[in-house]
């Protein structure tokens, strides 16, 4: 079972060009599937760096998965510390993350974290 968890790792910090982000890393039977690094500024939180290890760009499959519960669990990070969006003006980010829900507006792509967790109506 995929599980992600708060990874202190400097090299995928120095990787992405940000000393005081946070990694949530996936592990999956002691293996490392893939991470997304971020940082919160106010009620947003920022991606600066998103991979999934041992994949392809089409992301299909076992990596979609991954990519999936990563953006997800990012999502319910930001909505337990208070934020509503998740965005990333990293260009290099747009063919993955533009398959999960987020949307160009003014050189970033954006979501709303209520487009990524959905809400139970019972």
């Amino acid at each position: 079972m995929l599980t992600v968890t708060i990874k202190e790792d400097k090299s995928i910090l120095e990787k992405c060009g940000c000393d005081d982000c946070l990694v949530l890393m996936g592990v999956e039977d002691g293996l490392e599937k893939g991470y997304v690094a971020f940082k919160q500024n106010g009620y947003v939180i920022d991606i600066v760096g998103f991979e999934v290890y041992y994949s392809t760009k089409e992301l299909s499959g076992e990596s979609f998965v991954i990519a999936d519960t990563l953006i997800k669990s990012l999502a319910s990070y930001a909505l337990n510390h208070s934020c509503y969006y998740i965005e990333s003006s990293k260009k290099e980010l747009y063919d993955i993350l533009s398959r999960f829900t987020f949307t160009e507006n003014n050189d970033k792509l954006t979501s709303n974290l209520s487009k990524i967790l959905k809400v139970c109506e019972n």
